[in-house]
């Protein structure tokens, strides 16, 4: 147990890889934190849109208030959607990296407001049947749906491993180019590498895979801008390349997917403690 770990900072990102929201306390649904990665932006054939290919999306900020999701894209006004569902919304289908599920279109004005800010069709749409967590990464009693993450409720990220990543780049980043919901400190720098069940707060949860990274934290989050060098990817490549044991690829990673046991009611907060219950002998990637 290592009582000394504590979540640092809370974050949820309620329009799939625009701005983060972060908070001093969030509540869990099945899904993960409440309104976390539940709105997602596709194109007109349903294929969908991230900082991956419009690097711009950073600089989309979100709120939640009065009862609405409330963004801002730069040099935009504010666009509000009601956080009460439309029982007469369609229902599209979405594949995200291989998972089916569905959302419900959130309207023309959305669909307007993004599709002008990126210069191109996007419709915005909130989870409505959400995807399975692959097999090989399910615990029983935890939940196995996510909403509209990459595949896991939660990704958690550790100040210590961000400084050792900082002493091999020229520049240091923030931990915003994670993405990561809940960020903590305490441990030693990839010390998360070795954890499989914690407890954060109240919050029962399982460690279940290793993040392999995209190029997104290449993208400067103040500018919305993804360089032609891949600084952080190549600053990982060289510290922490190996193979992700359940998919057998290779890859750079950083953060931890986690799924989580729900209980109603349970909430986590900025200050609470981390205790690991569980850890390996051997970190959960190897070496190439």
């Amino acid at each position: 147990m290592l009582s000394n770990v504590e979540v640092t900072g809370l974050s949820y990102y309620p329009i799939k890889s625009c701005g983060a929201v972060e908070a001093d306390q969030v509540a869990f649904s099945e899904f993960g934190i409440e309104h976390d990665r539940e709105w997602i932006l596709v194109g007109s054939k349903g294929q969908f849109l991230s900082q991956r290919t419009h690097p711009e999306l950073a600089l989309v900020q979100t709120r939640l208030e009065n009862g609405s999701l409330v963004a801002t894209a730069l040099g935009m006004g504010e666009l509000a959607i009601s956080l009460e569902r439309d029982p007469a919304a369609e229902e599209v289908p979405v594949m995200l990296w291989k998972k089916p599920g569905t959302g419900t279109n959130e309207g023309a004005e959305a669909s307007s407001y993004f599709s002008e800010y990126l210069g191109r069709d996007a419709h915005l749409l909130r989870v409505q049947q959400p995807r399975q967590v692959r097999p090989e990464c399910r615990v029983d009693g935890a939940s196995e749906r996510t909403g509209f993450a990459d595949g896991f409720p939660i990704l958690l990220a550790s100040t210590a491993s961000l400084g050792e990543l900082n002493e091999h780049l020229g520049q240091p980043i923030t931990v915003d180019r994670f993405r990561p919901n809940i960020i903590v400190e305490g441990a030693p720098a990839y010390d998360e590498d070795y954890w499989r069940e914690v407890r954060i707060g109240g919050l029962r949860a399982f460690v279940v895979r290793a993040c392999a990274r995209c190029p997104v934290p290449n993208v400067d989050q103040r500018v919305g801008e993804l360089p032609k060098e891949r600084p952080v990817t190549e600053a990982l490549r060289a510290t922490r390349q190996g193979i992700d044991p359940i998919g057998g690829e290779k890859g750079e990673f950083f953060g931890q997917n986690i799924v989580h046991v729900f209980e109603p009611g349970v909430t986590v907060r900025v200050g609470d403690t981390v205790s690991v219950v569980e850890r390996a002998s051997e970190r959960n990637w190897r070496i190439a």
